[in-house]
Order: C-alpha cells, then structure tokens, then sequence
C-alpha cells in the first residue's frame, strides 16, 4: 500500500486518505492494495453500499490467497450485521462466519480464523465456534512485527480462549497483549467490544469478562468564583479543593477531559487534567480573546495568567462561534453540549463510558444556561456523574460575566443546517434533463417538504434546509438518502455513478431580508461551512461537522451513529475542520442498544 495513504488511515483521516487512493489509482489501476485501501475507506466512512459496490467493481471478490482481500466482504456483511434490526442479526453473522471460515480455509490465516469462529458463536452455533477456536489457538505463535501487530495476534489468542470459556487464559493472553502495546487505546477498544460481546453471546457476565480498563472521558463544570474562600461544603474543606478534583479523577480512572475554562472552577479542572498528563479539549461559547475578556479578567489576573497556561498547553481548543461581540446564554449552552457530546463521542469511540464531573452549587436559582442546566443534560441521557456540592457566599452578588443583548436586524438563532447536492449531474445528457429533474429532484423536495423544515432554498440539484435541532436534520438526512437509493437511474437513462452528498452543520445562523430576492433567509459564517462541508461529502454519505455529531450525541437514543473520519480544509480561508460521518442504523441494532447503554460495548441481549 501506499505508505501515504496507510499514514492517513492509521491517522483516521479517511477523506483525505480515499482522495489519495483515487488519485494513486489513475496511475496504477491495477494496485489491488490500493483499491482494498479505498474500500476501507469507504466502509470506515459509513458509506456501506458504495463500499460493497466498489469492492465488486474493483474485482476484489476474486481475489485469492490474499487474506486481508478476501476478508474485506466478510467484514462488509459483519459492519451490515451490526447495524441491522434484531431479527436480521443472526443470519447476516452466520453469512459472515461463512465467509470468514471459506478464507481461512484457503488461507489459515489467525484473522479470519478467529473471526470466523466469533461470528460463529454470535449466529448461535457455540460448537462449530469452538471448533475454529481451537484451530486458532492450534496454529498460533507469536510472530516478529510491530507492538500493534503482536497486541492483536495476542489479542485473538485472549478471544478463542474466552470462545473455549477458558476465562483464566484469556485473561493471561489479553495482559501479554496489553504489555506488548500499552498505550494503542484504539486497539484496547477493538478488544474491548469483541470480548464483550462474545462473552455476551456466551452468557457470561460483563463483570467476569477480561476487558481492558481504559481511561473514561469526562465532562466538566463549575461556577465562577474569584477566590477559594468564596465558597462553602458541608462535606470537606474548599481550600483543599484542587487535591479534592485529582482524587475524584483517580478513583474513576478519568482520561481526556471536555469543557470550558472561565475562572474558577472551569479552570481548576483544567490544570487538574493537565497534572493528569490526559487530553485537554476547551470548548469556548466565543473567540478566545472575547472569552477571556468576559469571564476571565474580571476575577483577577491570577486567573487570567492560569488561563493561558492552561489554553497553551490543551490539546485541542474550539470556538463555537466567530461573535466578537455576544456572549449569550445560547452560545454559552452550544458550547457546553459541544464539549458534552464529545466527551460521549470520545466515550464511544473508546467502548467505555463517559462521566460528567462537577462543581455545583445546588442553590444556584439559576436553569436555562450554566452548570445546573449542564448537569440536568447531562442527568436526561442517563449518564453517570460525580458533583462536589458546595455554596457559594453571597451566590446573588457572585460576578457573573456580562451577557450584551444588542438588538440587531439579523437576529442569530441555533439551526441545525443542511446542505445537499448530486455527485455527477454535469454528466447529464441534455435529453435526460426533463426526467432528472422530474424523477430525481422532485421526490427529493417532496420529502424535504414532509420533514419539519424551518427554511428551504434550492438552486440547480442543490438544496439548503434548516432545522430546529440536530436529531431533525440528521433524520431529515436519514430520509434523504434513503429516497435518492431508490432511485432506479438505469430505467432513467441516468449516470450510473450520479449519487446524493449531504454536510450538516450547527451553530448561529443569521436571519434577515435577502436584498436580492427580497425574502427571509439565513446568512453568516456557520451557513458558509455548512455549505462547504457537504462539498467535502464523499459520494454516497452524509458529513458533519464536530460541532453537529457532539450536540446531536446529547440528543438521541443511538438511532444514529456519528464517527470521525478526519480533518479537512473545507475552505483555504478557514482552518481546518474535523469531520464526522453520519447513518442512520436500526434502534434495535447492537450499535444502537451499545450507545444507550452505560458502558457503551456491544451486547446480544
């Protein structure tokens, strides 16, 4: 492979790890590595058809001797399986475990082997499972490669051992494993949801699983407050509230921490993840320098100096919006169900489960924005937290940051943005233009016209929806795509290749008077991107921003899954945006009842 291209998939940046396999494949068509690379790609990115699509027009299905080839349709109908409704499980796993036992067969290779035999045992035929687990453990010795490759052989020995119900073994093989590659959290994941639900599948509780501990996203608040001495516990002494934080981090294994940093608590629990050496994510209602200016320096410039250490040293640092002038109770709130859904997305991403963290004085009045409103979100997705009450002297007289009203003619609103357009219109024939536009773009606006739609606009095969919330747009996406799919564009006469892209996007967004078309619509910096991350779509799929997949992380129930697929310049007058993928799967599935659950793995029942 293209050790560009495998730098990026190692990476996750699949969007512009599949713009490199399509430009290394006009050069070398006939690079079955490459092409194996793009089907990864795009089966990562969510787009599962065009996915299966590409792997039989590529001719990777003939493939042989090659375990890695052969075994990508096994792993199409697997990623299939698990997003399917229930009764659809078992037969899709049993036709998985077919395929992976055919090239293990041929290949006697330990990944398909082992695959083979859970599929197995998840399709319900414990003996044939354990039949190929023995196999496995038959020919397995550890070879010479990299940490990863090692952790993962050792790994598949910790899995057939757990197959055979060998717990003890299991455990012994998954701790070499885990010394061969401590620090690779992706891969401790990987494991983490197959034991699970092989041990799911077998019977056997989730407590006398051997499960790799990984360390829990969390999200964090708290109140403002100028000095330690402002604040009062019945439960132990507020001056030792630093060391309080790092020993409610260590007894809940806390890793990478999501929030705000205004002076006080925000910025209490930032140098306390800092001391941890864990991921640091700041996720600010404004620019940094309005911020600061807000809810920093009016408590002091020691608070002022701990701040930019602290946002010197974060590992990442968000601005929700581009306001140089509002700070509001609904910026405010966007960033704080940003930094939410991430430390959820993070939570996912890992199989653990997140926490929320908090410095909370419970006599605070106040609900519509803040640590109280954080904490009742949090607490309606059913997720675990750990709060530090305590009260604040003179809580009506605390500084609290200014928050300007202006009255202005274009009014910002949170909208949840949809931009979409057809990949591969300008190939259109002129004679064929009346049925694209009658058979295509017709059924696509009459089901636009059926979603609970705030505002439309179309030019051209593109249209531009918002919504009132993420859930809406992304089910409005949901069935956008579902209605281009049935499609029949070979009865049309149309492209083969002719496919829907979608971008969604939340933030501000703008509305006032068009002075061209004399109407409402909706203007401003988060209309533009929303509009340039559907142009990075790859076919086939629908994007989101960050922002989008974090928000919407907080509003559902595991009907949709949101994964990263990496970062793009979407505009060369922007910085670079993380991009997520974003389908719609069954809410019986295994990865729907996975997110709704507290320890976010895969479970059969």
């Amino acid at each position: 492979m293209n050790s560009e291209v495998d730098a990026e998939i190692r990476s996750g940046n699949l969007v512009r790890a599949h713009e490199l396999c399509l430009r290394s494949l006009q050069d070398n068509p006939d690079d079955a590595r490459i092409k194996h690379a793009a089907v990864i790609c795009l089966l990562r990115s969510g787009a599962i058809e065009r996915a299966r699509q590409e792997f039989r027009d590529y001719g990777l299905h003939q493939a042989q001797l090659d375990e890695d080839l052969m075994a990508l349709d096994a792993r199409l109908i697997k990623a299939q399986a698990f997003e399917s409704v229930a009764e659809n499980f078992q037969p899709l796993a049993r036709q998985s475990a077919e395929r992976y036992a055919a090239i293990f067969e041929a290949t006697g290779g330990s990944y398909s082997g082992i695959n083979a035999a859970s599929m197995m045992a998840l399709s319900g035929d414990g003996a044939r499972a354990r039949a190929y687990a023995r196999r496995v453990l038959s020919a397995s010795a550890l070879q010479a490669g990299s940490p990863q490759a090692r952790y993962y052989q050792l790994a598949s020995t910790a899995e057939a051992h757990l197959l055979l119900g060998d717990l003890r073994a299991a455990q012994i093989a998954l701790n070499a494993a885990l010394a061969e590659d401590p620090d690779n959290y992706g891969a401790h994941a990987v494991s983490r949801r197959q034991l699970a639900l092989v041990g799911s599948a077998m019977g056997i509780g989730r407590q006398a699983l051997p499960l790799p501990e990984l360390p829990r996203p969390f999200h964090y608040a708290g109140h403002i407050f100028s000095e330690l001495s402002d604040l009062k516990s019945d439960r132990f002494d507020t001056a030792d509230l630093p060391a309080r934080i790092d020993a409610l981090l260590d007894e809940h294994r806390a890793g990478a921490g999501f929030g705000a940093l205004a002076a006080g608590a925000d910025i209490l629990f930032a140098e306390a993840i800092l001391r941890r050496k864990a991921p640091l994510t700041i996720v600010l209602p404004v620019p940094v320098r309005v911020f600061v200016q807000a809810s920093v320096r009016p408590f002091g410039r020691d608070w002022v100096r701990r701040c930019e250490h602290c946002l010197e040293a974060a590992d990442d640092v968000i601005e929700a919006s581009t306001d140089r002038v509002l700070l509001s109770g609904a910026s405010i709130n966007l960033a704080s169900s940003t930094a939410m859904g991430l430390a959820r997305l993070r939570a996912e991403i890992l199989a653990t489960d997140p926490m929320q963290v908090l410095l909370l004085d419970e006599t605070d009045p106040r609900r519509d924005y803040g640590t109280a409103r954080d904490h009742a979100v949090w607490a309606s997705a059913g997720l675990e937290q750990h709060v530090l009450g305590i009260r604040r002297n003179h809580a009506g007289n605390n500084p609290q940051p200014p928050l300007e009203a202006e009255a202005r003619a274009y009014k910002p609103a949170m909208r949840a943005m949809l931009f979409a357009d057809i990949v591969g219109s300008s190939q259109i024939a002129e004679d064929v233009v009346p049925h694209f536009v009658g058979s295509v773009l017709g059924p696509l606006a009459e089901t636009a016209r059926q979603t609970p739609v705030d505002y439309m606009d179309s030019w051209g095969d593109g249209m531009f929806l918002a919504y009132s919330s993420p859930k809406a747009a992304a089910e409005a996406a949901s069935q956008l795509m579902r209605r281009f799919k049935g499609v029949d564009r070979t009865s049309l006469d149309l492209p083969t290749n002719l496919d829907l892209r979608i971008g969604l996007h939340f933030g501000p967004a703008h509305k006032g008077r068009d002075p061209l078309m004399d109407r409402d619509s909706l203007f401003g910096a988060q209309v533009s991107l929303a509009a340039r991350i559907e142009s990075a779509a790859m076919p086939g799929t629908v994007f989101a921003s960050e922002t989008f997949a974090a928000v919407l992380a907080m509003e559902q129930s595991g009907e949709f899954r949101c994964e990263p697929v990496g970062v793009k310049r979407v505009d060369p007058q922007l910085p670079p945006v993380r991009l997520y993928t974003l389908r719609k799967v069954a809410p019986d599935s295994l990865v729907a009842r996975a997110f709704r659950s507290s320890h976010g793995i895969l479970e059969t029942a």
